[in-house]
């Protein structure tokens, strides 16, 4: 899936150079890099997983969501290589709780190979926050991880094919 121009994600391949408007969960976990490692154009984030398997999370707030209306999310993300973590996790949600939210989960075990994570929400508010965690898992629980992610999309789903 291509980025939408009915994507309204802000800042949706971190080209801007910097994380703005996404926050972190935590200082520091959320690093801008440029390179030719990126899916899209020339920047990706570098978001490092928590100690103990525990992931990090990157959010937005989204505005003037059309209640009731399809969405589709999809995000590029990447294991990068060599990495020290057996697998990573991806999850989607929507709002504060994230069994209730969820949009989309996917497992990493292919390091070096970016991965489509993809699902659907239906809005019920006019705002609210998009949130994107990262989580590692090594036989070492003091080991951080690292995941890649790039080209985040967020768009109703009538707008796909009318471009």
């Amino acid at each position: 899936m291509s980025i939408s121009t009915c994507n309204i994600v802000s800042n949706p391949s971190f080209e801007t150079g910097d994380l703005a408007p996404w926050r972190a969960s935590a200082v520091n976990v959320a690093k801008i890099t440029n390179g030719t490692t990126a899916y899209s154009g020339d920047y990706y984030l570098n978001l490092q997983t928590a100690v103990g398997n525990r992931g990090n999370t990157i959010s937005q707030g989204l505005r003037n969501l059309k209640r009731h209306t399809h969405y589709a999310f999809s995000v590029q993300a990447q294991l990068p290589s060599p990495s020290g973590s057996e697998y990573c996790s991806v999850y989607v949600y929507m709002g504060r709780n994230a069994t209730v939210g969820s949009i989309a989960s996917a497992q990493l075990f292919h390091p070096g190979e970016w991965t489509e994570v993809s699902g659907t929400w239906v809005p019920k508010r006019e705002q609210d926050f998009l949130s994107i965690v990262a989580a590692c898992d090594s036989e070492d629980s003091s080991v951080t991880g690292n995941v890649l992610l790039d080209q985040i999309s967020f768009a109703p789903v009538d707008c796909y094919g009318l471009e």
